[in-house]
């Protein structure tokens, strides 16, 4: 095995810092060294970037699960499926950096010669006038206004980009971020300043008083929410200090979240045991709770690069390794990730001058490729990312008449993460029907392993189930959804409180027979969420967030979701019509979860 010299993992740090961006929840976006270290086996090369053959990937940007672009040298891609099919929308010679949406339709490219602006979702791409200040790190707030940065200078257009003009501060900027028109977050000196008047003004928020020289990067979620990522800008011992902070109070407290420990001299009185990797690449907060980061780790071969999650706030993180990256691929330059939940994600890197696409379902714990499409031959199992689904449906498949549906995902719970899913598949008697049931176990088991009937003894092993029922005719399947549906007592009509959650999708609220109900339709969809105590709205908003994001099975008259909450237990069941087929998930966890698994329903 080759090893990593000292010159070359410092350079590689070099490369880092220059393609961090400034607002950690985006792609990176400022300028990329021009020289960049290449490995290959012991031989250590330099070239430039421009002699990189065309189709390169350096960015990727997400707005929801479905509509996504990726760009690099030469190319920008789309795909408004969620990465099924990619499609080239613009080439020319530059070498996009980066990209910022406000939403589908209006978005900016940042290259290396210029802003490109499509007003269309990406149809077409407009190469905006040239400008004599180097605008990068660009933050648009609303369609019109946005800001960037030209060195330590803060700019501001209010035309999407075609001019800028230049703020004068008291304080040079390091990074910075906006949440809105007016209130926004900067660094200075390792020092934040927040601003309530778009910048034109900055005050004093907080200094960690860290030794040692930093590079700093700063994103808001909010007013409230603000996570900082200190790097430092020397390494030592294959490492590279770092620390991440996090206020949820506007700044008032601070709480740390992870740092490389080998330099806790430099980080005064922040500590914390949570490691990312000994040197932290990108970092995606995607939300208050929820955020990616990927970490190297040189000095370990068989754990060279890791993708860590965290779901809350920050305070844990679950690693995972990313088995088709190596060394080579990160040199070659940045790897941007964007992910639009805690489920789904997607990465592009560049091997070899060729850009390839990575997407997860399961936040980074599985990964397959998207772009190029492979060509192996089992391309139609490949789709199915969890090996304990492959292997209950070949013990099924060959004999059943039933179309076979399974979820590509089905996810553990967060506090179970450590431990195993295994299944066990049943076909009916006249092979017109099927069912697998879903535990979880402390070690890996067979499908047909005797031992799965002992874990079903304990309720807290049930993960859930899922299968399909054949029916004579599409009427049979649809009165069999309808006799569901009146026995779990869904009442939507206009005699209730109404909620508005999001684009006119409204909500009901009901109180009957000693519970509550919250009720809502999307699109052919019931969907009901029960509880003792009082309604869940909260959930239920989540759950819309969700929808409006993914597509569920589309049924042939109706689908629904039943979300029973008690104080002991949380169950999901989800039932829609296909064709004279009717087919069932039932999950005994987080609703989400259940939702997710009905979005990656697929047939085998």
């Amino acid at each position: 095995m080759w090893r990593i010299t000292y010159k070359i993992m410092a350079l590689f740090i070099t490369l880092l810092f220059f393609l961090s961006g400034c607002g950690i929840n985006k792609t990176q976006e400022s300028g990329i060294n021009n020289k960049i270290a290449k490995i290959n086996k012991n031989v250590e090369y330099s070239y430039s970037l421009n002699s990189i053959p065309k189709f390169g990937l350096q960015a990727i940007y997400f707005i929801n699960g479905k509509d996504g672009w990726a760009g690099g040298q030469g190319i920008i891609l789309s795909t408004n499926d969620g990465g099924k099919n990619w499609s080239v929308e613009h080439t020319g010679s530059f070498n996009i950096l980066a990209f910022d949406f406000v939403n589908s339709i209006y978005g900016w490219a940042i290259s290396d010669k210029s802003i490109l602006r499509t007003t269309n979702g990406g149809k077409t791409w407009t190469e905006l006038p040239k400008l004599s200040a180097n605008i990068t790190n660009i933050k648009f707030v609303t369609v019109d206004k946005g800001y960037g940065l030209s060195g330590d200078k803060l700019y501001v257009t209010n035309d999407g980009g075609q001019t800028w003009e230049s703020i004068t501060t008291k304080i040079k900027i390091d990074s910075y971020d906006f949440v809105d028109q007016y209130h926004g977050f900067a660094s200075y000196n390792n020092s934040i300043y927040y601003t309530k008047d778009g910048g034109i003004s900055w005050n004093f928020l907080f200094n960690p008083y860290l030794q040692g020289e930093w590079n700093v990067e700063i994103s808001a979620i909010d007013l409230n929410d603000i996570w900082v990522i200190y790097r430092g800008k020397s390494s030592s011992m294959n490492k590279q200090p770092y620390l991440i902070l996090k206020t949820n109070d506007g700044g008032k407290t601070w709480s740390t979240l992870a740092e490389e420990s080998y330099f806790g001299d430099l980080y005064g009185s922040h500590k914390s045991s949570n490691f990312l990797g000994s040197y932290l690449s990108t970092i995606n907060i995607v939300d208050k709770d929820t955020a990616f980061a990927i970490g190297l780790n040189p000095a370990n071969e068989s754990d060279k690069m890791i993708i860590s999650r965290t779901t809350d706030g920050g305070n844990t993180w679950s690693s995972y390794q990313i088995p088709q990256f190596d060394l080579e691929s990160l040199i070659e330059g940045p790897i941007p990730i964007s992910f639009v939940d805690t489920y789904n994600g997607w990465i592009a890197y560049t091997k070899n001058g060729n850009g390839i696409i990575l997407n997860t379902l399961d936040g980074g714990q599985t990964w397959q490729q998207q772009y190029p499409v492979r060509k192996d031959n089992n391309q139609k199992n490949s789709e199915f990312i969890n090996p304990v689904i492959i292997d209950a449906l070949k013990d099924i498949a060959g004999n059943a008449i039933i179309k076979i549906y399974a979820p590509s995902v089905v996810p553990l719970p967060e506090d179970k993460k450590n431990l195993y899913i295994t299944a066990a598949p049943k076909m009916g008697k006249f092979n017109d029907n099927y069912n697998v049931d879903l535990i979880i176990t402390d070690k890996p088991l067979d499908v047909n392993s005797s031992k799965i009937e002992s874990n079903k003894n304990d309720a807290n092993n049930i993960l859930g189930d899922f299968g399909g029922l054949l029916f004579s005719s599409d009427i049979d399947a649809e009165n069999y959804i309808s006799a569901i549906e009146q026995n779990n007592g869904f009442i939507v009509d206009d005699e209730s409180q109404k909620l508005n959650y999001k684009d006119f999708i409204w909500g009901h609220v009901y109180y009957k027979k000693g519970k509550y109900s919250v009720q809502w339709k999307e699109g052919r969809w019931i969907v009901e969420v029960n509880s003792e105590e009082k309604p869940q709205l909260d959930l239920a908003k989540q759950m819309v967030k969700y929808l409006q994001n993914y597509n569920l099975p589309v049924p042939l008259y109706k689908g629904l979701i039943v979300v029973n909450i008690s104080k002991n237990k949380t169950t999901t069941n989800i039932y829609w019509a296909k064709e004279s087929s009717v087919y069932y998930i039932n999950y005994n966890f987080k609703p989400i979860d259940a939702l997710q698994m009905a979005v990656s329903m697929k047939e085998n």
